[in-house]
């Protein structure tokens, strides 16, 4: 029997439609992978973001307590690692007159490049005590060296308060040491030596000077630590009269009239004053010549760079406690003190 033929039956299509069915599953599979291995990378960066900008936070945070020196300002941002530390501050509660409480919120972020618009944020708080007046009046004259002298007629160191309750809120106050030395205490050669009591001795040396100041030397002459007048003198007459400004000077310092003033004056190396220098407030000097003659009303520190050089200091000049102002000047010395175990993460 002739005829076409007989051709099996057409299976292309089927085959065809698999292939595609697989290839869609295979991209599907694809793409999943893709997007959770994207999806866990993007969140890993992220965390890792997070922590750092949480580092940053605390970095800021711990940073401005310890620059933290005078007036304590709103707010203050610093560049840390790659993010920025934002630190503001409000006053809580006053303890008493000389510590007031304050909280400190610092606010870190790090950008992510390619999500400029949403970087990491993470946010530390704290309290922190704000020491207003931190230099005890120990003495109206303290020096890290083995003697202190008042030589001469007129010459005088007085650790009685001068100042009076109509100078300032406070004034009038008990009297404090005269000088305080390592070893000898002395007047000689009709010099005057007054005080509560005239003299004492502290047998250890520079450590014990240093310590009981409680200040902060190292940052104070940190050229980078700003103050209101750095290397050369005011215009006095151009302040106001209750402005006690900050004035520092580097190396051997021999004031005469023209640096005469009032405030805080902090000299990070020698101070070798002349007859002719007067200073209203407190003054803080590296070290301190053998011979001087100058007029302090207020407070003199000698010593914080380390043990005094020459180990006898004669003052011919005088120097009177006026508590009012040592309370101005000491203002400026102010500085943040962390209370302990305060700090936490927050919003």
């Amino acid at each position: 029997m002739s005829g076409a033929p007989v051709r099996p039956p057409q299976r292309g299509g089927f085959v065809l439609a698999l292939v595609v069915m697989m290839l869609f599953a295979i991209s599907v599979a694809g793409a999943t992978g893709y997007l959770v291995v994207s999806t866990e990378f993007t969140l890993a960066k992220h965390s890792a973001q997070g922590a750092e900008a949480l580092t940053v936070a605390r970095a800021g945070l711990h940073r401005f307590v310890a620059e933290q020196i005078g007036v304590v300002g709103d707010s203050v941002s610093y560049a840390i690692g790659n993010g920025v530390a934002l630190v503001t501050t409000k006053k809580v509660a006053e303890e008493d007159s000389l510590n007031h409480i304050y909280y400190i919120r610092a606010e870190g972020t790090v950008d992510d490049p390619q999500t400029p618009g949403a970087p990491a944020r993470r946010v530390v708080g704290a309290l922190a005590y704000h020491r207003k007046r931190p230099l005890r009046p120990h003495a109206a004259f303290l020096v890290a060296a083995d003697r202190s002298y008042v030589e001469g007629v007129g010459a005088r160191i007085d650790g009685t308060d001068h100042s009076s309750p109509a100078d300032c809120p406070g004034g009038g106050a008990s009297p404090i040491t005269g000088t305080v030395a390592r070893v000898i205490t002395s007047q000689i050669l009709g010099g005057v030596l007054a005080g509560s009591p005239g003299g004492e001795q502290w047998a250890g040396g520079y450590p014990a000077v240093y310590d009981s100041v409680a200040i902060r030397w190292d940052v104070l002459t940190d050229p980078n630590f700003p103050v209101d007048f750095d290397g050369s003198p005011p215009n006095f007459s151009a302040l106001p009269a209750d402005s006690f400004p900050v004035v520092r000077v580097s190396g051997y310092f021999n004031p005469g009239s023209s640096w005469s003033g009032r405030g805080l004056l902090i000299v990070d190396g020698q101070l070798d004053a002349g007859p002719s220098f007067t200073w209203d407030g407190i003054i803080l000097a590296g070290s301190v010549d053998d011979i001087h003659e100058g007029h302090v009303r207020g407070m003199l520190v000698g010593g914080l760079a380390g043990p005094n050089p020459f180990t006898s200091v004669y003052w011919r000049g005088t120097i009177q406690y006026y508590s009012c102002n040592v309370y101005a000047a000491n203002e400026a010395l102010s500085y943040m003190d962390l209370i302990e175990d305060t700090m936490y993460e927050t919003r």
